[in-house]
């Protein structure tokens, strides 16, 4: 399943799988617990059922209980969401993300943010000068 079929959940569907997520894996209970307004017991577990028919959510069985999982790594959830952010909001360009981001008056970056952001764009140019070496090596071999 792919990242991307995230995007059919409702509201409370999304914040189970949120839940999921911060916790790797939960009971109904404890997802329950974990969500805003109080929801009944037995909502959680029609949600959660609605979940695995849709493919989203896996179980395993620990004793009695079911013990919930999101099926999509939450890495791979991440890179989905963000493709979809800069295709929604900046036209699929991380340089105008980040230049939204950078241009955040009500968030400012520290000096030492900005450090990190100027050594991860330096270890990327150092990454991609050393495939390109490597490819270069292998076309005259």
């Amino acid at each position: 399943m792919s990242a991307d079929t995230h995007t059919n959940l409702s509201r409370r569907e999304r914040q189970i799988v949120d839940a999921l997520y911060a916790q790797q894996e939960a009971t109904a209970a404890q997802v329950q617990k974990a969500l805003p307004g109080s929801p009944s017991y037995s909502t959680v577990r029609a949600l959660l059922k609605k979940l695995l028919d849709k493919g989203h959510v896996q179980f395993r069985e620990d004793g009695p209980r079911y013990v919930y999982s999101v099926v999509v790594a939450k890495a791979d959830a991440r890179r989905g969401a963000m493709r979809r952010l800069l295709d929604i909001f900046f036209n699929g360009s991380p340089v105008a993300a980040v230049a939204n981001l950078l241009g955040d008056d009500e968030r400012k970056l520290t000096d030492t943010d900005l450090q990190e952001l100027e050594d991860l764009v330096a270890r990327l140019k150092s990454d991609r000068a050393a495939a390109a070496e490597d490819q270069s090596d292998s076309d005259h071999a």
